[in-house]
């Protein structure tokens, strides 16, 4: 399966946090995120969902069940379910890919989403 430009979603996530929407299939998702410093996704769980985060860019303080780490490029963690994690950006422009199994359609369906080549400054 390929994904195009044109078949990516962005959304605009508030607190300086973009999301594109990369593409799933099957029972699995992937989406890369943007945080400028200080940009936070609160200690959160989901009871149905397993989560992958892989560092692409710049650098991030998260926390994991009970256990906090600052995490760069290469780094990477995994939130079981019902697991508790939280996102802290510490740099301007720090990038994250996100993984979920199985497929999130509350981030397909977020009423937010647009075309990521129409809106997204990092497609310009």
């Amino acid at each position: 399966m390929f994904v195009e430009l044109k078949d990516i979603l962005f959304t605009d996530k508030g607190d300086n946090i973009t999301q594109r929407l990369l593409g799933q299939c099957n029972d699995i998702m992937a989406g890369e995120m943007m945080f400028d410093k200080g940009s936070c996704v609160p200690p959160h769980s989901h009871p149905d969902h397993m989560q992958f985060i892989y560092i692409i860019k710049g650098k991030f303080e998260i926390t994991c069940g009970t256990e906090k780490r600052i995490l760069t490029p290469g780094d990477c963690l995994y939130a079981d379910r019902n697991e508790v994690h939280g996102t802290l950006g510490l740099e301007d422009g720090s990038v994250l890919l996100d993984v979920h199994y199985p497929i999130r359609h509350d981030l397909l369906d977020d009423p937010r989403n647009r075309p990521a080549k129409e809106i997204d400054r990092r497609m310009k």
